[in-house]
């Protein structure tokens, strides 16, 4: 398979690797001390204890590689702007982009710079991040990744990019309810992302005090309300089994958090608010 990932930071960068070693036709878009990493020493993945290197092209720019099978549009969602034209040269007739970005937004946005029938909306669970320029940290051994056709149809694209995906030993599942995944991962991650931030600290401490859970309990049951009030199919006590899943989580720090700490751009318009503004056009009906 054909690949392009525009945006080969610590999802991007880990599915590539993980990609490209098994064998697919991989390109890698990035930029900066990363982009000159990979060009001069390969794309290093590090797993637990295991780590690999693969030998893979790079650029800055989507005009080199041209169409592709599969896009894996995985930039910062403040990129978008400017990352969603830029892919265009990578778009053929039947190209999919399969966005793993944090939000809910990015799916639409697809659509209408596009056109309707290339956006697959998925969400990604694992830790990845860009450890060094060239060099991407994965905790644990298996990534994980659910995806679908945004009308939730299957397709055999998508079922040849899931067997593409679990070849290459990532944990891909097909769904056909994408939107039900990622705003399921949102209830979280908006309301862990936006109190963590303005709190100071991380979600473990802050909800061992009665006041912070249920403050953090009632912001998802608001993100909750949002989301069925869109027609979003949310399964019944989504919130409790959330707040369970948060509460036996290991200690950690997500990423808008970690950015906001040292002074980095984040994705609070599009964990907390709404893009610029930015309200989706309505779907046409896809053939």
């Amino acid at each position: 398979m054909r690949i392009a990932v525009m945006g080969a930071g610590g999802v991007g960068g880990c599915l590539g690797a993980l990609l490209a070693r098994n064998g697919n036709d991989v390109t890698l878009i990035a930029r900066g001390a990363h982009l000159d990493a990979i060009r001069s020493s390969g794309l290093r993945l590090r797993q637990d204890e295991a780590e690999f290197t693969v030998n893979v092209p790079a650029t800055s720019d989507a005009r080199d590689v041209g169409p592709v099978n599969l896009v894996l549009f995985t930039v910062k969602t403040y990129h978008n702007a400017a990352a969603i034209p830029a892919i265009r040269p990578l778009v053929g007739p039947d190209t999919a982009v399969l966005t793993l970005q944090n939000g809910v937004e990015c799916h639409p946005r697809l659509r209408e710079s596009l056109g309707p029938g290339h956006a697959l909306p998925g969400a990604y669970w694992t830790a990845s991040s860009v450890q060094s320029p060239g060099v991407i940290a994965s905790i644990g051994p298996t990534p994980r990744l659910s995806f679908g056709e945004e009308r939730g149809r299957t397709s055999a694209r998508s079922e040849s990019i899931r067997n593409a995906l679990r070849s290459a030993g990532i944990d891909a599942e097909l769904s056909p309810d994408p939107l039900q995944v990622i705003w399921s991962k949102f209830i979280v991650l908006c309301s862990l992302a936006g109190i963590t931030s303005a709190a100071r600290t991380r979600i473990r401490e802050f909800i061992q005090d009665p006041r912070g859970l249920e403050l953090f309990t009632e912001a998802m049951r608001e993100v909750d309300a949002v989301g069925r009030a869109r027609g979003v199919n949310l399964p019944e006590g989504l919130v409790e089994s959330q707040v369970e899943f948060i509460k036996g989580f290991p200690d950690f720090q997500n990423s808008m958090h970690a950015d906001f700490e040292n002074g980095r751009p984040t994705e609070l318009d599009a964990l907390n608010g709404t893009s610029s503004g930015w309200v989706p056009k309505p779907a046409s009906p896809l053939p």
